[in-house]
């Protein structure tokens, strides 16, 4: 007896101890990484000849008045031209949110670029840079919060590829920026520069056997990474080579002051308790609070949702009410993801009457969910996960469950399959 007393109680104090590791972990967020907008997004830092020693405001498109600026222009060039980089942690009175370049020699293999990062408009005491050619690597340019110099983003810029544009498309250019911009001259679309921004920065989070990244995103482009409902952070997989700061189910945006904010990844919530305002670092830690984050409330029925299964076809939840479901929500690079899936083919042998498994797998193209189901052989329901299935369903990151009794009454969230299968055979 003395025996077994001794082993429960040395089985407690380990089970304390390693509840008492799991205090606050500070993750490094040393680099800048892409979100999901940098390689999609297409945006042009459009040109315009200087005359002498003046350029023009912007107009948004004539919504406002354009106002001409005196600038100080470096020696030694023939042409010069100018343009503006949206950048909201520095302003100005001529261009609030916005810091005017100077571009010289613009028609040039590698013209050289001045940034006005103080905002002064005398652009011979800034730092100059090389400007790529077609295909050569991007020019990077680090813009600094005026309040906050440690806070920054990262723009690059690479020259606008035309290849296989027709002439009526540079010509079409050359009339939208005439007309938009009247009173200047459009230098042509193809000496003009794709501009990309770096507005994330990212770690990965590893304590004990869990990991995954963790980010955080300047939301509107001023160099703070941790603006009450502003912001976003972002929670991925590690495996995941893409932070999507669209999808709800990877981010949370920061609560506003006051409130903490917390966030699930991989069945466990976590409580914020620090952002670095440059975006240097973040503390979180394991929490127990209750936190709803929308879920559908213990008995309440779930939506009349529909799911889109393998071909296309539609399957009601309305037409399982009188069986009970498990609905298992995940992508291919959700933590335990291979174990779980051959856990829902045990699972939906147990009972193929009154039980009924659903695996919804998010996948960025739909031939993805086809070649799952040529693979896997499912015995279960595949369907295809869509962010208003998520949504209503009250799923807010992978993995996640949701068990549903009769007439798609809540029972329970966050089961694992393993959990799951363990508490239906109890029953």
């Amino acid at each position: 007896m003395r025996k077994w007393l001794f082993l429960f109680i040395c089985i407690g104090l380990f089970k304390l101890g390693l509840a008492q590791t799991e205090g606050p972990i500070t993750v490094e967020l040393p680099n800048y990484v892409k979100d999901d907008r940098f390689d999609k997004y297409q945006l042009t830092m459009a040109l315009f000849q200087v005359y002498g020693d003046t350029i023009y405001s912007m107009d948004f498109e004539g919504t406002r008045p354009t106002k001409p600026i005196i600038i100080k222009k470096p020696s030694g060039y023939k042409v010069y031209s100018y343009g503006n980089i949206f950048f909201s942690g520095t302003s100005n009175k001529y261009n609030p949110g916005y810091v005017s370049v100077l571009v010289c020699n613009p028609y040039h293999k590698n013209p050289t670029l001045f940034v006005d990062v103080n905002q002064n408009f005398d652009f011979t005491d800034d730092k100059s840079y090389s400007l790529p050619y077609v295909d050569e690597k991007g020019c990077e340019i680090e813009l600094a919060n005026g309040n906050n110099p440690e806070g920054k983003i990262k723009v690059v810029l690479t020259r606008n590829k035309l290849y296989g544009q027709k002439y009526d498309f540079k010509k079409y250019m050359d009339e939208y920026y005439a007309m938009a911009y009247k009173g200047r001259t459009f230098i042509g679309v193809e000496f003009t520069y794709r501009e990309q921004r770096y507005i994330t920065r990212a770690g990965i989070v590893k304590q004990g056997k869990e990991s995954f990244k963790i980010a955080l995103l300047d939301a509107n482009a001023n160099g703070i990474y941790n603006e009450p409902e502003i912001d976003k952070l972002l929670f991925v997989n590690t495996n995941d080579t893409i932070l999507d700061a669209t999808n709800p189910l990877n981010f949370v945006v920061f609560e506003k002051k006051g409130k903490s904010t917390y966030f699930e990844k991989n069945g466990k919530l976590y409580k914020v308790l620090e952002a670095d305002a440059a975006g240097k670092f973040i503390r979180i830690e394991p929490s127990l609070d209750e936190v709803n984050f929308n879920r559908i409330p213990i008995g309440k029925k779930v939506p009349k949702v529909k799911f889109t299964l393998v071909k296309g076809e539609k399957l009601k939840i309305t037409k399982l009410r009188r069986k009970e479901v498990y609905i298992y929500f995940a992508n291919k690079t959700s933590k335990n993801f291979r174990s779980d899936t051959m856990l829902l083919r045990q699972i939906a042998n147990l009972d193929t009457v009154n039980l009924k498994v659903i695996c919804v797998l998010y996948v960025n193209k739909s031939f993805e969910l086809k070649i799952f189901n040529t693979d896997a052989e499912p015995n279960y329901i595949l369907a295809f996960g869509t962010k208003e299935l998520s949504n209503k369903l009250g799923v807010n990151s992978l993995p996640q469950s949701l068990y549903l009794g009769k007439r798609r009454r809540v029972k329970k969230y966050g089961l694992n399959p393993n959990e799951f299968l363990r508490e239906y055979l109890k029953q």
